[in-house]
């Protein structure tokens, strides 16, 4: 082996293989100026080039062209393969070969070879050009090699992002490393969070529906990939199995949840923010899903603002309540940095929401999902597009409404009913279509559907029991076949549907018998029960009264105990009335009661009683305050370790005006505590009234 080539052999190793590379994706980029600085930062006199090139054999044509180094890897092979293959610099140099692949000097961009021939000084249709290029062969082996080595360390030296194609096969791999640069490495992983993808891509994300992912990501302001990477990616477009799309797959699966930072000695987690509406539209919250391994932790908005999160219930943190989008925000983007953890939310013109399913909110999601309710938040200048869009979904009619953040307005009750009509909306494109697309999905999902419970034994792997006639809807999966039909199993029985993939296949519209079926592909199914209903005993004695049922409920009590058909009940005395409660998810320090009449009452957070807390693990019963409301009582106002709140507890209309004494001080104050945080007509008339009882306290 030479000296220039051992030293770029060395010098390779330790950039792209080292200590600092053990279970990171590993990319093999090398372009000009990346052997310029390698060689600078190394003391490398002899260029990359003329290295390999000093070590090819032109002079014995018994022996392929690159026998030397085959020689040596067979050696390293057989003596257990101790750090990266002698074939290194090779590799790198076929890199540097596909880094130059563009339209000029007489060559296509296609043309890989006519780079490969140019890197070693050679001249086209040459006796030593084509020794070259049919040496290339041997080439990919070597890649081959190397990735075959990568994963047999189990990511001690890096994972592999090694990938070719069919129509590709020699030259994919040098060109599936030259897509992506060490910018670009740092830009994916802000993708993958911003995305909520799940580290190493648990959820199994198809890798069209990644790049449908990515291609929406990078239409957004300052997330632009490199221009080789943009330009793959735009091709990509309808192709299936693409060279980008391998590559971005695999790089989802070797993503562990932080972010490429070389310059950090400690790796952060990245996890994008969504945007909550609550209040039934009158509030919007930013939102952060909490991070495994990370239940605490601060966090610093640019300026200096810190906030501190705690894990809270439905696995998201509180401690940014106090951050208020703002218009700024929503146009040029959020970001917030800690030293463990990076909040980042990219701006965008349209949104799309879904109820959250823990929450009950309306919360930003990556996808539509069809037959379901949405609502779409929507800044000014789109309103028209959108508005347009959403009625073609030809469904229940949209209410418009202001947002609670000037410039922007809210659709609420976006659904997708009519198949036909939804598949014309998203065919017929637009600017802002990308929001009602679904999730490319490659398994079989059910969704919908009257469902009576979900499954109940533990490992059942039954996705729920539904009412007979109410059957689920059934979402396929992407069709690969030249027809785009997919082929479902239903009980055993085939079919080949030419639905389209984004509209669910009502299943209900097929006579199912009661009992237990099975439906999807060969590759995904899922099984679930129909029941005509739900059949239970009445306790000896009971159920006596009731309202006969001959198609119409009878309006008088009467005695249903011969009734074939009745709602049996029990008449219940008026005086008889169930307490009022009310529920706050979240740490609650201190809690009153307030009435019109200036009567405070202290609530305190209940306790877990000890039957419950020696059945459940301890971080089932999240933090909580649950009271019972005595008649009487208008308003409850509550701190939390973020700021103080209040809560209506009767119709605004409902709420008399308050009538307090003159010297009701602890009535005043703790109206006064929560004395911004509501802003209805009600509230702020005994806002008033605190005020003028603090004042005369004042002024004595």
């Amino acid at each position: 082996m030479g000296t220039g080539y051992k030293q770029w052999h060395e010098a390779l190793s330790a950039e792209f293989f080292g200590a600092g590379h053990a279970l990171q994706s590993t990319v093999l980029y090398i372009d000009d100026e990346a052997e310029r600085e390698l060689a600078e930062s190394c003391g490398i006199d002899t260029g990359l080039a003329q290295a390999v090139a000093d070590e090819l054999n032109w002079t014995d044509p018994e022996r392929p062209l690159l026998s030397r180094i085959q020689r040596r890897c067979e050696i390293w092979a057989r003596g257990g393969t101790m750090g990266p293959p002698p074939s290194l610099p090779v590799l790198a140099l076929s890199v540097l070969a596909a880094t130059r692949m563009a339209s000029s000097d007489g060559m296509l961009k296609t043309n890989f070879y006519g780079r490969w021939i140019q890197l070693f000084g050679e001249q086209r249709s040459t006796f030593r050009a084509n020794k070259l290029e049919h040496a290339f062969q041997d080439v990919a082996v070597m890649w081959e090699e190397l990735d075959n080595w990568l994963e047999e360390t189990g990511g001690l030296y890096g994972a592999s992002t090694v990938s070719t194609d069919e129509f590709y096969w020699k030259i994919g791999f040098p060109i599936s490393q030259a897509l992506v640069r060490g910018s670009d490495r740092h830009a994916l992983t802000r993708f993958f969070a911003a995305t909520r993808l799940r580290p190493h891509n648990l959820d199994d994300l198809s890798s069209r529906e990644l790049l449908r992912r990515l291609r929406l990501w990078t239409a957004g302001r300052d997330r632009r990939l490199s221009p080789r990477l943009m330009e793959e990616l735009a091709g990509a477009v309808g192709v299936e199995d693409t060279l980008i799309a391998d590559l971005i797959k695999r790089l989802a699966h070797d993503w562990d949840g932080t972010l490429h930072e070389p310059e950090r000695e400690r790796r952060r987690r990245g996890v994008g923010l969504r945007l909550m509406v609550s209040d039934r539209g009158r509030r919007l919250e930013w939102l952060a899903e909490v991070c495994e391994g990370i239940s605490e932790t601060r966090v610093t908005v640019a300026g200096g603002r810190m906030f501190l999160l705690r894990k809270d219930y439905g696995e998201v943190y509180e401690g940014l309540e106090s951050l208020r989008p703002s218009c700024q925000q929503l146009d040029h983007g959020l970001r917030l940095e800690g030293e463990h953890l990076v909040l980042e939310w990219g701006p965008q013109e349209v949104v799309l929401l879904r109820m959250h399913p823990h929450l009950g909110e309306w919360v930003s999601t990556e996808y539509f999902e069809p037959g379901e309710e949405h609502w779409i938040l929507a800044a000014d200048p789109t309103v028209g597009a959108v508005r347009s869009m959403v009625s073609a979904l030809v469904g229940r009619t949209v209410r418009e409404a202001p947002a609670p953040v000037p410039g922007w307005k809210l659709f609420k009750g976006v659904r997708a009913l009519n198949g036909l009509a939804f598949a014309r909306t998203l065919d017929a494109g637009g600017e802002h279509a990308h929001v009602l697309e679904p999730q490319v999905r490659q398994h079989a999902v059910l969704s919908g559907g009257l469902r009576i419970a979900p499954e109940f034994r533990i490992g059942g792997a039954v996705a729920g029991h539904f009412l007979r006639g109410g059957a689920p809807d059934l979402l396929l999966p992407a069709s690969a076949s030249p027809d785009g039909r997919v082929e479902i199993v239903l009980d055993g029985h085939r079919e080949r549907l030419r639905a389209d993939p984004r509209v669910p296949f009502p299943l209900c519209v097929i006579p199912l018998d009661e009992g237990e079926h099975r439906v999807g592909t060969d590759h995904s199914s899922q099984v679930f029960t129909l029941h005509d209903g739900l059949h239970e005993g009445l306790p000896p004695g009971s159920g006596t009264l009731g309202y006969a049922c001959q198609g119409t409920t009878q309006p008088e009590l009467s005695n249903a105990e011969n009734l074939e058909a009745a709602i049996r009940g029990a008449e219940v005395p008026g005086g008889i009335r169930l307490p009022r409660s009310v529920l706050v998810r979240s740490q609650v320090l201190e809690a009153v009661l307030i009435d019109p009449e200036g009567g405070v009452r202290q609530v305190r957070q209940q306790t877990v009683p000890a039957w419950m807390a020696s059945r459940l693990p301890q971080d089932a019963c999240g933090p909580g305050l649950e009271v019972d409301v005595p008649d009487g009582y208008v308003w409850l106002v509550y701190r939390t370790p973020a700021r103080w709140s209040v809560r209506t507890l009767a119709v605004a209309s409902d709420i008399p005006a308050p009538t307090p004494e003159a010297d009701d001080f602890a009535w005043a104050y703790a109206v006064l505590r929560a004395a911004g945080r509501c802003r209805t007509a009600a509230w702020l008339e005994y806002v008033a009234a605190a005020e003028a009882i603090a004042g005369r306290r004042k002024a004595r």
